[in-house]
């Protein structure tokens, strides 16, 4: 069985615009505290865990790029 897989930064182009570096910090602690108690047993907790990980270093960057004047 074949499965087309999607990666998750097929959809970074439509996030809207980070908030501040340090609003972008905050929450991005929040979700690693948010997440330190997945289940590392469980496939749903895990795909949960990284989505809004990755969602949250993603924002983290693009503020940090937004505030040097800089754009990926």
């Amino acid at each position: 069985m074949s499965m087309n897989a999607t990666p998750l930064s097929a959809y970074d182009d439509s996030d809207p615009a980070p908030a501040s570096v340090s609003a972008e910090l905050r929450m991005a602690a929040e979700t690693l505290d948010e997440t330190a108690t997945a289940d590392i047993h469980s496939d749903t907790d895990m795909i949960r865990s990284a989505v809004a990980l990755r969602m949250r270093l993603h924002a983290l960057v693009t503020a940090l790029d937004a505030e040097r004047g800089e754009r990926r």
